[in-house]
């Protein structure tokens, strides 16, 4: 059984390059203060995973890839891995999106061949413990998240990290950080315009100005802004 969140049929926007089904999952470890999917922190929408398949593959013929999100979908390691395994034997390409808490189980799945790519999002510096810690509402989440990071970069799928930006929250000296840390990474780094009811967000101009401060330290970086959408900064050897 799954914790179901919900699901979009066909996406162009959640995995770089295809047609995407999305499936959003129940269920997070972290209480984010800018979190975009609060109704999906918590509630109860059990369904068996062969409901999900069956729309795995009436779509299969429109889409190329399967994405999982939430909520966090490593939470449910058993439906995801189920879920993925299908996907994969459909023919599909898989695709996660997860706050990086379970390294363990992400390595499982990776091991596996059941990730196609992986959508980390980096909520803060990973050397400024508590930040991250006032940002999630959980302790040590940083240590956590970098051991995520550290097994994710070596694995054989393609990562993408990404991270939203707020006001007084996240902004360009962490950003500068974060890319600084991330250096010598493979894989696209991604920083995205936040959306809240309660928190001020900045200017497209201002989310560039952070990409290009991220494209001085990494080779491949995108901002996702709601002007302007998905725009590549950098890509290739700087």
């Amino acid at each position: 059984m799954i914790n179901f969140g919900g699901i979009i049929e066909t996406s162009t926007l959640d995995y770089p390059g295809k047609a995407a089904m999305v499936i959003f999952f129940r269920g997070c470890p972290f209480r984010c203060i800018y979190c975009q999917n609060e109704h999906l922190l918590s509630g109860n929408d059990l369904i068996g995973e062969e409901i999900i398949e069956a729309k795995i593959r009436d779509a299969k013929i429109f889409i190329s890839a399967v994405v999982f999100s939430g909520g966090e979908p490593f939470m449910q390691f058993d439906p995801l891995s189920k879920l993925a395994s299908y996907a994969k034997a459909s023919g599909l390409l898989v695709g996660i999106e997860t706050c990086g808490y379970y390294p363990e189980k992400i390595r499982a799945l990776g091991e596996r061949r059941l990730i196609d790519s992986l959508f980390l999002d980096i909520k803060a510096p990973l050397d400024d413990p508590k930040r991250y810690e006032e940002i999630t509402g959980v302790r040590n989440a940083a240590e956590v998240v970098k051991e995520s990071l550290s097994y994710s970069c070596s694995a054989d799928f393609n990562l993408e990290v990404r991270t939203t930006v707020f006001k007084g929250v996240i902004g360009p000296d962490e950003i500068e950080k974060i890319a600084r840390a991330l250096e010598g990474f493979d894989g696209t780094y991604v920083i995205q315009e936040g959306i809240s009811a309660h928190l001020e967000t900045f200017s497209y101009n201002e989310i560039r100005r952070m990409g290009e401060i991220a494209a001085t330290h990494l080779n491949s970086v995108r901002i996702r802004t709601k002007e302007k959408g998905l725009e590549t900064l950098n890509s290739g050897s700087r």
